[in-house]
């Protein structure tokens, strides 16, 4: 990123704003600190009116659910002239005008509902007329019901045509009011305006052709020196694979450019933790079908970063239950006969019965984990301090668990490998000695707790999988052999148990996968804080 100053007078502050909406490079940073020559810039034009508008138009694209997804064709941004804005106002008259007729007719008809029989209003003595009156009201209700219906479809067409124009027509509003308010963020004197602002160090040449082409000389455009402390805005990335797990980024907090952006190693190792602890094929499937379902429907950046998320751990979902070989907590494998494939026993991994083998295996993946934390942490102090700051901040940390990893395969393996584990483990400690004090000793335990944590990859799949378990023995052992109506009640509740046992699945591997990410991974190397590159006009 490059930071940059335009310089102008302000006979060209309105035309400079159009080039800058149009290029959508410059990340705006807004001027505050004003004084008695300098200024902050004041509106264009009639923002206030223009804001009514909006305010009214997205009234009712509210009201009536006109969203970009409920329509048939793409519409285009901004594609219209202000011109027609006599259309809008029309427009909106109309279907405010259909919406109150139907309303009123609702309203009438619900109250023809409650008079359940006219005959009864004949004992309480009423007049011959107004009984006479009331008899044709009740009559005409089919009547009213038609022209409600009428009514409907005028309105309902009236919403196909215009939906597209009217969601332009606010693009093109909220356009013009970012533009017309931009000036609240320069810096002004009598004669002349000043923004500031981040632009791609790639788009600086072009931005300064297209301003000396069309201003000479009356415009002047300079490259700022910044300090190290100043935030940098962060523009991330990431190929549309990668970028549904930036979400978890945005939860967190932004990166600073300073640091290692960690979406790609979330992208791989969140799913993974997911699929581990869930780890079942029917599961999998479902969750699969039904985040699809509603990406279809829920069609906002924030859903579908979500439910891509979703997409991607039930896939991992799916794979981890052929290794465990469940499905619904049934061992498919044994349920179809198959024993073995090309010489492999079937399951490879059984979560109930190889209890060892899966707690070493999440605790080696707590220790890869914990040390790719740790190596980020390297490179960041690296760059930011050097290599001296590197090794006594993070390189202890990592040398600490190497040596840990070290007496771990001396039980398996040969002795020599603890002496190894020793004589790493002492030079970790002299080097947290030397960069923390002995206050990095107590820390040791921390560390280890980290790692321990990943034990819960272990412990949530076998919760999971142990209600599986049960669901399907109730029903099968006990409830359907009675037969009759119990058959109908076992799959009963083999539905209901099922769907609260995915439902408890989704969240808890969800919540504890973004767990060891946030807490066990991120603290080793991610601060966080950092500014989201903003361009204007975007």
């Amino acid at each position: 990123m490059t930071k940059i100053a335009i310089v102008g007078t302000k006979d060209l502050m309105k035309d400079t704003i159009e080039i800058l909406h149009s290029l959508k490079i410059i990340h705006i940073v807004d001027f505050k600190e004003q004084d008695e020559t300098f200024q902050i810039g004041k509106p264009l034009g009639e923002v206030s009116r223009f804001s009514e508008l909006l305010l009214s138009l997205r009234s009712l694209i509210s009201t009536f659910d006109i969203r970009p997804q409920n329509l048939k064709k793409t519409y285009s941004k901004r594609d219209i002239s202000r011109e027609l804005e006599t259309e809008v106002i029309q427009t909106e008259n109309q279907l405010k005008v259909l919406n109150l007729k139907i309303s009123k007719l609702t309203s009438i008809i619900n109250e023809i509902d409650r008079l359940k029989s006219v005959g009864d209003l004949e004992e309480i003595g009423l007049e011959k007329n107004l009984f006479k009156s009331l008899n044709m009201v009740v009559s005409s209700k089919t009547d009213l019901e038609n022209k409600r219906n009428n009514l409907k479809k005028e309105l309902d067409q009236i919403i196909k045509e215009k939906s597209s124009f009217l969601l332009q027509y606010e693009d093109l509003l909220s356009s013009e009011i970012e533009k017309m308010e931009a000036p609240l963020r320069f810096t002004t004197t009598k004669n002349t305006f000043m923004v500031e602002g981040w632009i791609p160090e790639s788009k600086y040449s072009s931005l300064h052709t297209t301003l000396d082409k069309k201003y000479g000389d009356r415009i002047h455009l300079e490259k700022v020196k910044y300090s190290d402390e100043e935030s940098v805005p962060v523009e991330l990335k990431h190929p549309s694979s990668v970028k549904p797990f930036e979400l978890l980024l945005d939860l967190f907090e932004y990166p600073k450019s300073t640091e290692i952006d960690p979406t790609f190693a979330i992208f791989i190792t969140f799913p993974l933790f997911y699929g581990i602890m869930l780890g079942d094929i029917g599961y999998g499937l479902t969750i699969l079908l039904f985040s699809s379902i509603l990406k279809m429907k829920f069609k906002t950046e924030g859903w579908n970063m979500l439910l891509g998320i979703l997409q991607y751990s039930s896939i991992y979902t799916i794979a981890f239950g052929f290794l465990d070989g469940e499905f619904f907590g049934f061992d498919i494998f044994r349920l179809f006969g198959i024993e073995e494939i090309f010489g492999i026993s079937l399951p490879i991994i059984d979560r109930i019965v190889d209890f060892m083998p899966v707690l070493i295996m999440s605790i080696s993946i707590g220790i890869v984990h914990v040390l790719l934390g740790l190596t980020f942490g390297f490179i960041n102090v690296l760059k930011q301090h050097g290599v001296k700051e590197a090794i006594l901040e993070k390189g202890s940390w990592i040398i600490l668990v190497i040596s840990i990893v070290f007496f771990a395969l001396s039980l398996s393996f040969t002795n020599v490998l603890m002496y190894f584990g020793g004589a790493l483990l002492m030079i970790s400690v002299i080097l947290l000695v030397l960069g923390e004090g002995f206050i990095g000793l107590i820390e040791i335990f921390g560390i280890m707790s980290n790692i321990l944590s990943y034990v819960r990859l272990m412990a949530i799949g076998l919760s999971s999988v142990g209600i599986a378990i049960v669901i399907n023995s109730i029903v099968v052992d006990i409830v359907l052999p009675k037969g009759g109506v119990f058959i109908l009640l076992g799959y009963l509740i083999l539905i209901g148990g099922h769907v609260g046992n995915i439902i408890l699945g989704i969240l808890a591997s969800f919540l504890h996968a973004l767990r060891l990410h946030y807490v066990e991974f991120f603290t080793k190397f991610y601060e966080g804080g950092g500014i989201k590159f903003k361009p204007f006009g975007i």
